[in-house]
């Protein structure tokens, strides 16, 4: 996001800026439409992911366009609900990542295709439309945008579907080359115009060929890897995929056969992260889609009651893990019994429409069941969880800090909450990520220090030394499904100032913050059954520091 506000704020729409420098890990198109949103809607984070919810609509369009193009209306309609009840789609639709977009323009682009290979053919005017979509998808991610559809439309291309294939003409090839090139290389031209090649070196050579083949991004995840993820991230439908590809095997032959092949390059790639699987889901959607449109027979059956009652226990998983997490970081308890009834409630629809499965039942329960689930903690359990962490806190004494100190500079050692990046975002402040902490303390320059509990036993020898705040977080690494079924730790944090400030706020919230560390220490002591020791009376702030 930084970059897309750099851009408002700059008025240089050409070049990205991360932390004030030019920055060319993506193209321009994603900083572009986000840049768009803040000036026409302000500065904040919920309408930075306006393009990413914007870019899974569309997806699920497209893929609906394309369902009514290769299958039935049905089938269609199957697996657009189907995509967009996928626990992958609903998680990175609302994260500010240019991913979606790129699912948008893979599946727009096959979908043109295909809509040119009915009677009218390949006229200009589609055969245009294609190499447009093309170049956004390029101008959205680079190559791999036109490996991704490219595949696609070669199969249309070579092998068709159903015996129409996509023809090509002199008249429509040539318009819809024309189309890439000013949509797709056009900022690359113009950035090398005003800098030079470096930037597209950076781009094609580090950000796309090294992260393919470089042991730099090596993940050191198997070729299978994808796989296995799909059966997770591609939930509840992946519970009925292997089924439906095996009955759509004739029926959705091209369906799946754009999957395989998209999934070799990803496969072989070094750099293996979960969300580059999400051009294969509206492939993957129409083929559950199509299995749907079509009579079941008792194996069909007997599949999809196995599925709803897996399905069950699944949709008990967010009630039991509430659990493990700290109280504080839940919303009220109505929300916390309003998550055990919603999940008890999805299980046991689950099980009476085991009892007599079919299609209908099977896409209520699974489409109904995850988006009342998602709906509820995205709108409870999120916000309380952000609520509970120090992000806002740390930047709102950052913000006061810098109104008595503009030229102060921040060093961070681990930043378990990643607060760093909010920082950069509302309060324009670059944190210096270094854990030398004890330099910055000790140097003439005004400095604000994020460190841990042991850093700051470190530092309580370096004269002028000030506390700003003290807070807790449960750390961004730990969210994982194993770290909160083990339980997840409170880590404090600890926000430190290298000057003195005549700050009055921050002077009584440090006395606060002292009377509070000192309560929750005679409570430790207290439940460890020892003697508690008499709190020693406040001392006065220290003397203000002179400085040359």
């Amino acid at each position: 996001m930084d970059g897309a506000r750099a851009m408002v704020e700059r008025g240089d729409w050409l070049v990205p800026r991360y932390q004030g420098e030019p920055f060319f890990d993506k193209p321009a198109l994603i900083y572009w439409l986000m840049a768009a949103a803040f000036r026409a809607l302000g500065f904040s984070l919920g309408v930075g992911r306006l393009v990413s919810a914007a870019a899974a609509l569309g997806s699920i369009v497209a893929t609906a366009w394309l369902g009514r193009l290769l299958l039935d209306r049905r089938a269609a309609v199957y697996g657009a609900l189907a995509l967009g009840t996928t626990l992958l789609v609903l998680s990175f639709g609302r994260v500010a990542m240019s991913d979606m977009l790129l699912t948008l323009w893979c599946t727009l682009a096959v979908a043109t295709g295909a809509s040119a290979t009915n009677e009218r053919g390949p006229t200009v005017l589609r055969m245009t439309a294609l190499g447009a979509t093309l170049g956004l998808g390029f101008l959205t991610k680079g190559p791999v945008a036109l490996v991704l559809a490219g595949l696609g439309l070669g199969l249309l291309f070579l092998h068709g579907h159903q015996g129409r294939r996509l023809r090509l003409d002199a008249r429509g090839t040539g318009a819809a080359a024309l189309a890439f090139a000013v949509l797709g290389l056009g900022w690359f031209a113009a950035v090398a115009w005003r800098l030079g090649l470096g930037p597209l070196e950076y781009f094609f050579l580090r950000e796309n060929l090294e992260r393919f083949a470089s042991e730099t991004y090596d993940a050191d995840r198997s070729l299978l890897y994808y796989v296995w993820t799909y059966f997770a991230a591609g939930l509840p439908w992946s519970l009925v995929f292997p089924l439906a590809a095996w009955r759509g095997r004739r029926r959705a032959s091209f369906l799946l056969l754009w999957m395989a092949l998209m999934a070799v390059p990803l496969s072989l790639s070094r750099g293996k992260i979960d969300y580059y699987l999400l051009p294969l889901l509206p492939a993957a959607s129409l083929v559950i889609g199509s299995h749907l449109a079509a009579s079941w027979d008792r194996i069909d059956r007997a599949w999809a009651r196995a599925a709803l009652l897996a399905f069950a226990p699944i949709a008990l998983v967010p009630a039991v893990l509430q659990a493990r997490i700290p109280t504080d970081w839940l919303p009220g308890w109505p929300f916390q019994v309003a998550l055990i009834a919603l999940g008890s409630a999805i299980a046991l629809a689950a099980g009476l429409a085991a009892a007599r499965p079919s299609p209908p039942r099977l896409a209520a329960v699974f489409a109904g069941g995850t988006a009342a689930i998602l709906a509820l903690l995205a709108g409870a359990f999120l916000p309380a969880f952000r609520a509970a962490q120090p992000n806002a806190a740390v930047v709102t004494d950052v913000r006061r800090e810098r109104a008595w100190r503009p030229d102060v500079e921040l060093a961070a050692c681990g930043d378990p909450a990643r607060v760093a990046r909010d920082l950069l975002f509302h309060a324009r402040l670059t944190a210096q990520e270094r854990c030398d902490v004890w330099n910055p303390a000790s140097s003439r320059r005004p400095f604000l220090l994020l460190v841990g509990t042991e850093q700051r036993r470190s530092l309580e020898a370096v004269p002028g030394i000030r506390e700003v705040g003290v807070y807790h977080c449960v750390p961004a690494a730990a969210l994982t499904l194993g770290q909160i079924l083990a339980g997840l730790e409170i880590e404090p944090i600890v926000l430190l100032a290298n000057y003195h400030t005549d700050d009055p706020v921050a002077e009584t919230k440090r006395v606060k913050d002292r009377k509070r560390a000192l309560r929750r220490e005679a409570a430790a002591w207290e439940a460890a059954g020892r003697p508690v020791a008499s709190p020693t009376p406040e001392a006065p702030p220290p003397a203000p520091t002179v400085r040359p």
